[in-house]
């Protein structure tokens, strides 16, 4: 009887390759590139690799967390720009997050987003500072609506959080010329 136990295992394993390795899965997402934004130049450094590689949860590590900070998340969108999708003027995270994820959907696939950072300007107050950027966000996809170059200023509003990390707490968006605004793109894409 035990030698007829030990048969029907033997067969078991080997009939179901129990005991051969199999290859490693790939993973799901891409490897995170973030690096601890323990000065502002890394901040905007991991906000820019974030857009560009769309990687959700490295972009949503850039603005602040209530688990490490106090403050919370405010878009002051770009002027007309609340007339034309009234969900900006309640916006906060989830809003950022739903509008990345929409992006990264309709982008299309490979290097199909750039953002560029221009003309800096700092206005530092310690534990927080301002950061004024001219910004282009250009952005290739099958919908002709959302393809396109989105330009405007940017004033980050940031500071440091409870683990030293800075991280953005607001966004101010100016419009630029006659150039659609990036809260325009939130507000098509969320």
């Amino acid at each position: 009887m035990k030698n007829l136990f030990g048969i029907l295992f033997l067969f078991a394993a080997v009939s179901c390759d129990l005991l051969t390795t199999r290859n490693p899965e790939k993973p799901d997402t891409l490897a995170s590139t973030v690096i601890p934004a323990t000065t502002p130049d890394i901040l905007f450094g991991n906000l820019k690799s974030s857009i560009e590689s769309k990687i959700v949860e490295n972009y949503l590590l850039c603005f602040v967390d209530s688990s490490f900070s106090k403050k919370k998340f405010r878009l002051v969108p770009s002027s007309g720009s609340t007339l034309q999708f009234p969900v900006l003027s309640s916006w906060g995270l989830d809003s950022e997050q739903q509008y990345f994820k929409n992006q990264k959907a309709v982008s299309k696939p490979g290097n199909s987003i750039t953002f560029e950072l221009t003309n800096k300007f700092i206005t530092q107050f310690g534990d927080s500072a301002v950061y004024q950027y001219d910004y282009n966000l250009t952005l290739s996809s099958n919908d002709q609506l959302i393809s396109g170059s989105y330009k405007g200023t940017a004033q980050f509003k940031i500071s440091l959080d409870s683990r030293k990390q800075w991280v953005i707490t607001e966004i101010d968006d100016y419009k630029k010329e006659n150039f659609a605004t990036w809260s325009e793109l939130k507000g098509r894409l969320y």
